[in-house]
């Protein structure tokens, strides 16, 4: 017998409403309140691949935020098991949808992702679910849904939690998965990729090729995959570019791994590859300033890396210290002038709202964003993240439930009192420092020093003027290949509805 399961990626329906109608304003000021580029959640598309490869299941993927409830609705009525992937911002609505497919819809619901790994009772005491995941999903689901109608045998199973007699048990956690080219490649198939790409302002396809990270962080939530580092190998990594290239030929790919550089040679084998298949096509990707070197940058261009976003959090040495980030200011200077001169786009994921910050702290992160000139910036206010060292820094300064806020990384939600500003405060910090990036950057001052720069950078190293004739002979194939696409209007800014895509702008004035 094959039994159905649907398996749903929970969205804030409170974010996506005001979202949409900040963009229907043509006066409003965008980028605060801007909606998530919308991506198909990988990680249940992973969980439906390894129920397929299995055999016995028929699944079906739904994504809260571009489907209605009459659709979800739908879905659910014709599964035999829902499963709700939630992270903390989706946590009331993955709560929500969860009472609806068991209480209203009598429907079998297994919960999994971040919330649930860390806050299983968020869940199970409101009746949102009969059994809780832990951690990585790929073997604990399939043995869930082997044995859901026998709850004497959950106890045997790994990395879960349900309720017993009104107790919450919780098994040990499952062992993470080791080998990741032994794993399925996502169920692309089940979602209709090109209506994901026409909603994208940059059109493309993501893509996983690593679990894990092995930094410590205070405000990254571990749980997940706890501080362990797996990747694909090269070989497998490039067939899954490749298939993708073939099956939809997007015009460009974000590489969604935690951080995607954190193996220097497996990097560089990769683009080597590309360039060996000759695999035409822009990418952009994760990462850290303190991962990079000349070589490894200049074989990310040379391969199609148009853009990498750094996490740098802050410009403060006692703030990177604090939040245990294992950055320096000369690390980071040193990292962003490469970038320069190799002549690659960067971004700084910048955080404003740590405890111990002050004054002092946001002037010397603004320091560190005008004397190194990244291409762009995106400021967010911390939101604490059940599961993380400063969520329990925090704890006595929270409004409340953090899961019950209707909050955005990089919307302006107060979710906690900062023992030195208020909110209005940071919000003006935040903008301040926004404003004063573009004033560096839009500079005609600083446009030919970024020139000058790497006109300097190609005298020193001979090598990146060949670089620059093999960059842009290759990008000239890939303009080849995406102008006789559906995605031609990707090179024609002008035929683009700028509110539709809910591109940010910036007033320096």
């Amino acid at each position: 017998m094959t039994l159905k399961v649907v398996l749903i990626y929970a969205k804030s329906q409170v974010l996506r409403e005001r979202a949409a109608a900040v963009f229907a304003d043509e006066k409003a000021v965008k980028g605060e309140l801007a909606r998530d580029e919308i991506y198909p959640p990988l990680g249940i598309a992973i969980l439906a691949a390894q129920l397929l490869q299995r055999g016995g299941y028929e699944v079906k993927l739904f994504d809260d935020s571009i489907e209605e409830m009459e659709t979800l609705r739908e879905g659910m009525l014709w599964a035999d098991v829902v499963g709700i992937s939630a992270l903390t911002p989706n946590a009331r609505r993955a709560r929500e949808l969860g009472q609806i497919a068991r209480n209203e819809l009598h429907k079998f619901v297994v919960m999994g992702g971040p919330h649930p790994t860390t806050n299983p009772e968020f869940f199970l005491e409101s009746g949102a679910a009969d059994i809780c995941v832990q951690g990585e999903g790929d073997l604990t689901l399939p043995e869930v849904l082997e044995n859901y109608t026998e709850p004497y045998k959950w106890g045997e199973i790994l990395g879960i939690t349900f309720m017993k007699d009104g107790e919450q048990v919780k098994t040990p956690r499952r062992p993470l998965i080791k080998k990741v080219d032994e794993l399925p490649l996502p169920a692309y198939h089940l979602y209709d990729i090109p209506r994901y790409m026409r909603l994208m302002v940059n059109p493309g396809v993501t893509l996983i090729t690593s679990r894990g990270c092995p930094y410590a962080c205070t405000f990254c939530d571990a749980e997940m995959t706890p501080r362990q580092y797996r990747a694909m190998s090269p070989e497998r990594t490039v067939d899954l570019i490749e298939h993708l290239l073939r099956t939809y030929n997007p015009p460009q790919m974000m590489f969604f791994d935690d951080l995607f550089t954190i193996q220097r040679k497996r990097v560089i084998a990769i683009c080597k590859e590309i360039i060996r298949r000759g695999l035409y096509f822009e990418w952009a990707c994760e990462s850290r300033l303190d991962t990079m070197d000349f070589e490894l940058l200049r074989w990310m261009r040379k391969a199609g890396c148009v853009k990498i976003y750094y996490g740098l959090e802050s410009g403060s040495p006692d703030v990177l210290v604090s939040v245990k980030k294992g950055l320096t200011v000369e690390k980071i200077q040193a990292a962003a002038k490469l970038n320069r001169e190799v002549g690659m786009y960067f971004k700084y994921f910048l955080i404003f709202g740590f405890p111990q910050e002050t004054p002092k702290d946001h002037k010397l992160t603004e320091y560190i964003v005008t004397s190194t000139r990244p291409d762009s910036v995106c400021v967010s206010l911390l939101q604490p993240i059940p599961g993380t060292e400063i969520y329990e820094q925090l704890k006595p300064h929270l409004i409340r439930d953090v899961a019950e806020i209707d909050f955005h990384y990089w919307h302006g939600t107060e979710t906690y009192k900062h023992p030195h500003f208020t909110f209005d405060e940071l919000r003006a910090s935040r903008e301040e420092l926004i404003k004063t990036h573009a004033r560096v950057t839009r500079s005609l001052k600083s446009k030919l020093l970024r020139k000058v720069e790497r006109l300097r950078a190609m005298i020193k190293h001979p090598e990146l003027i060949g670089d620059w004739f093999e960059v842009r002979r290759r990008r000239a194939a890939y303009r080849s290949r995406v102008s006789s696409s559906e995605w031609r209007s990707t090179f024609d800014r002008t035929q683009r509805d700028s509110v539709a895509l809910q591109v940010p702008t910036v007033s320096v004035d």
